[in-house]
């Protein structure tokens, strides 16, 4: 049976993560498990109880009856310790703008991410998307990796039914454009091969601007997943800006965002929509 591991701090949007979390198990056939850390030498009595409510809330929602997992440490280390221990193949984690479980805004998030082998889909207080996902993007840029994701952006297609839509800058360059088009004619291919429907779109914005399209894009076709690579940890300048990835997972029209490693990004046995 695989493991999805959902953080809770016990705030409304840990409950977004936690519901986005059992939606998804029922079609994974996984078991969820509630993870709260506390601080060293913390008392777990109080843990307990708002462990015991929150299952008892989204199994009330969902169907889906989750398990209680507390810890003692740093979230940011605990995470991906716990992760790995458990052999969990998915993470779902509420992030906060500003504030909140304890402070996992956007850029700690990432850090989390980072230590991670398992890919994390990250969801905001203001999600409103289901778990029953029907169009997922992928956006493209020229980092190497970037045909990795699409392994992963397949699986989940073939799991929910669902379209894959990819997106890509335009670049004013035409050895950068011709590269920009191979990439997408392959991921094109791939997708056709596996039987998935596809649709390409090449944006009006060159790399500068090609968040903000990304997410223009995504209310437009109305995606209910955005599936990134994670390169946070890259001191090379980003394609597309040093802090894509934190403005894609706090995106403001509240949509989820998968986010992988590209380290991991290949290893198929855990790729938990390929089961």
């Amino acid at each position: 049976m695989s493991k999805i591991i959902v953080p809770s701090d016990f705030s409304s949007t840990s409950d977004v993560a936690v519901n986005y979390a059992c939606e998804i198990s029922k079609t994974l056939n996984s078991e969820v498990h509630i993870l709260h850390i506390l601080k060293e030498g913390a008392d777990e009595t109080q843990a307990v109880v708002q462990l015991d409510q929150q299952i008892a809330k989204s199994k009330l929602a969902s169907g889906v009856t989750a398990k209680a997992l507390i810890r003692h440490g740093n979230i940011l280390d605990e995470i991906p310790k716990i992760t790995e221990e458990t052999k969990a193949e998915l993470v779902v984690m509420g992030t906060h703008g500003l504030r909140g479980f304890q402070f996992v805004t956007g850029s700690h998030a990432l850090r989390v991410i980072s230590e991670s082998k398992s890919p994390f889909i990250v969801v905001q207080e203001q999600t409103t998307r289901t778990a029953a996902i029907k169009r997922i993007l992928v956006p493209f840029d020229l980092h190497k990796e970037t045909k990795q994701k699409i392994k992963i952006a397949g699986d989940i297609a073939e799991k929910y039914n669902a379209e894959v839509h990819i997106i890509c800058p335009k670049e004013s360059d035409e050895f950068l454009n011709n590269q920009m088009k191979r990439n997408m004619s392959y991921a094109e291919g791939y997708f056709n091969e596996r039987g998935i429907a596809c649709k390409t779109k090449i944006t009006d914005e060159g790399s500068s601007g090609f968040v903000k399209e990304i997410i223009k894009y995504a209310q437009y076709a109305e995606i209910d997943l955005i599936c990134i690579l994670n390169f946070a940890g890259e001191r090379l300048i980003h394609a597309f800006g040093t802090d894509a990835e934190q403005k894609i997972i706090t995106n403001e029209a509240g949509i989820p965002a998968m986010v992988i490693n590209p380290i991991s990004a290949n290893v198929d046995a855990r790729s938990i929509f390929a089961q």
